[in-house]
């Protein structure tokens, strides 16, 4: 019965783990679309169609590799806590026999 408790708990704590991940991508996206917003209504008005493209252009050079980068740094987080919690519940499983 231990086991099987173990494992629900694990199971929990994987899609406890994937929901976070998925909360925090949507804060992001948030903070990046007020962020837009903001530009838009205060530096774009200023700019020229050209300085406009180029500035479009630099904004998503930034914003994609760091979107990519915290996304791997939140999976790699995860994983690394799915599989030490793998490695306890196999430790345990031996344990038990």
């Amino acid at each position: 019965m231990l086991k099987k408790e173990i494992k629900m708990s694990f199971l929990e704590d994987v899609f406890q783990t994937a929901d976070e991940i998925k909360q925090n991508e949507e804060k992001f996206k948030s903070a990046v679309g007020a962020s837009f917003h903001q530009l838009d209504v205060l530096v774009r008005p200023y700019l020229g169609e050209a300085q406009n493209a180029i500035l479009s252009e630099i904004l998503e050079g930034l914003v994609a590799p760091i979107a990519e980068s915290s996304f791997e740094i939140g999976y790699s987080s995860a994983m690394q806590t799915f599989a030490e919690a793998a490695v306890a519940l196999e430790a345990g499983s031996h344990g038990q026999q």
